[in-house]
């Protein structure tokens, strides 16, 4: 091989190589988890890894019955998450609720800290995760 050949393999190597790791090729982390709230697993929600580094992918999981999980397909690169958490209860047809209330209205029952204000982080792996989430109101 001359010189110029051997340089060109280099280069498309090192291209190949860079859009494998920019492309979280391998690195993808599957997590699965229970969230649970004053310890009473959460009816139904969703929880979103946000990462913390910008530009970043996030994951999004329905929670139900306490339980989410992503699989490794779907699920973020690895490296470390704020936590979002979010559980929604309706508030149609319950006492004090406005009676013009629509189908569909509902409110937040965790708190910001846990969701907007979230205080919550996890640092995942890649491969397999088991993160469980035990929020406390206080």
């Amino acid at each position: 091989m001359t010189p110029f050949t051997l340089r060109r393999c280099a280069a498309v190597v090192a291209v190949g190589l860079s859009l494998a790791v920019l492309s979280g090729c391998g690195s993808k982390a599957a997590v699965q988890g229970t969230v649970t709230f004053d310890g009473t697993p959460i009816d139904s929600g969703s929880i979103t890894f946000v990462p913390e580094a910008s530009g970043g992918q996030k994951a999004t999981a329905q929670i139900t019955n306490g339980k989410y999980s992503i699989d490794s397909d779907r699920g973020p690169p690895a490296g470390k998450y704020k936590v979002e958490i979010t559980s929604m209860k309706s508030l149609v047809g319950k006492k004090g609720a406005d009676p013009d209330m629509q189908r569909g209205d509902a409110r937040q029952v965790l708190p910001e800290k846990f969701n907007k204000a979230t205080t919550l982080t996890a640092d995942l792996k890649s491969g397999s995760n088991t993160v469980d989430f035990d929020l406390k109101s206080n």
